[in-house]
């Protein structure tokens, strides 16, 4: 009797451990006491705002490459301050190399102009023009071939006094000087860029025309933009379009450089050479709202001392985004996301059973994969 009363409470106690085991089984996969963290809310926007983009164009017109004839530009200045005091003064003066000139240009604007002197232009010691110009003359003085020499030809640009002790100021805006010749030769232009192209920035396209049999195609065609070389293409199609990188082009606000040139006796002639700029223009607010509900147990969870609550997206902008403010109860944030995984805190006392988390950004950007959740933290 006393045996069988053994096996009784033995089987009774395996019994009752095996119930406990099950019951803590029970409870960590339910989650219970063991419970460390729960996902409040989640949600995926797809692509969020808009923007539209505004376009400028920059045209380099149509020259020649290589050995051959064509109007090669001597010298260029964007704004040049001529003086000429009874103690100071300055002047423009350079040479050129020619090879079989024919006729030479120097045009430019006055900006603004003090005193009663002439601006004169002097080619290899002889005055080819001198005359007094007023404020926004547009000029172009024209050389002939008589003038010109094979080898080098000294320019002076300057002005007069207009008295003994008088001065005169002229201050020149798009100086230039051109040169029809027949060398080998390079085109190199400027273009400028503004701050506001360049903050939102989208892209930047240099097209240009090859007339059928119009080159010698020995040499590549080169492109370099700030010294860098964004294209070198040996046989190019009769269209081209030439994207720009505004990195390996390294450009920048002011002006940059551009060099179209080739080697050897190769040719090109390019035709409707224009560079498109592509930035936003202007970008739209855009809001988004995420409702969620926490039932009584969540919310302790939320507001315990030992949790954390945190908020986490995947972001990539598009076009002139920069910023996002986010709101959830009394919590207010403006952040400035990364491109890709970002994440915010939140304190627990912004949650409560009804919530609104509201999101708004201005731009084009996309939002993905937001997650709100609470999560156990060790003490």
């Amino acid at each position: 009797m006393a045996e069988r009363f053994g096996v009784v409470v033995a089987i009774g106690l395996t019994f009752f451990g095996l119930m406990l085991i099950a019951a803590q089984d029970i409870g960590v996969q339910f989650g219970g006491s063991q419970q460390d963290r729960i996902v409040l809310a989640s949600e995926s926007f797809g692509e969020v705002g808009g923007a539209t983009s505004d376009i400028r164009t920059v045209n380099f017109g149509s020259f020649n490459i290589g050995e051959g004839r064509g109007e090669i530009q001597a010298y260029q200045a964007d704004k040049v301050d001529l003086k000429n005091s009874l103690t100071s003064g300055n002047k423009v003066t350079f040479d050129y190399n020619a090879t079989q000139p024919t006729s030479s240009a120097v045009s430019f604007e006055v900006l603004g102009k003090e005193g009663t002197g002439a601006l004169y232009v002097k080619l290899n010691g002889k005055r080819i023009f001198e005359q007094q110009l007023v404020t926004s003359a547009t000029e172009t003085v024209n050389i002939s071939r008589d003038d010109l020499k094979p080898g080098i030809n000294t320019f002076e640009i300057g002005v007069n006094k207009g008295g003994l002790v008088s001065s005169t100021h002229y201050a020149l805006e798009d100086l230039e000087v051109t040169v029809n010749d027949r060398k080998f030769n390079d085109h190199v232009n400027n273009f400028q860029l503004y701050d506001y192209e360049l903050k939102d920035f989208m892209e930047a396209n240099l097209t240009f025309n090859i007339p059928a049999d119009s080159s010698v195609i020995t040499e590549p065609l080169e492109i370099r933009v700030n010294g860098n070389q964004v294209f070198s293409r040996e046989s190019v199609r009769s269209s081209q379009n030439v994207e720009l990188s505004r990195s390996e082009a390294e450009l920048h606000p002011g002006y940059n450089s551009i060099r179209f040139g080739t080697e050897a006796d190769a040719q090109y002639s390019l035709e409707n050479t224009q560079l498109t700029v592509r930035y936003i223009g202007t970008t739209r607010q855009s809001d988004r709202t995420l409702d969620f509900n926490l039932n009584s147990s969540d919310l302790n969870f939320v507001q315990r001392e030992n949790t954390r609550q945190e908020l986490s997206f995947d972001y990539q902008v598009l076009a002139g985004g920069e910023s996002l403010e986010f709101q959830l109860g009394s919590f207010n944030t403006t952040t400035s996301p990364v491109n890709g995984q970002n994440q915010i805190e939140i304190p627990g006392d912004a949650f409560s059973e009804e919530n609104t988390l509201e999101i708004t950004g201005e731009g084009s950007y996309t939002l993905n994969n937001l997650k709100l959740v609470s999560r156990r933290i060790d003490d």
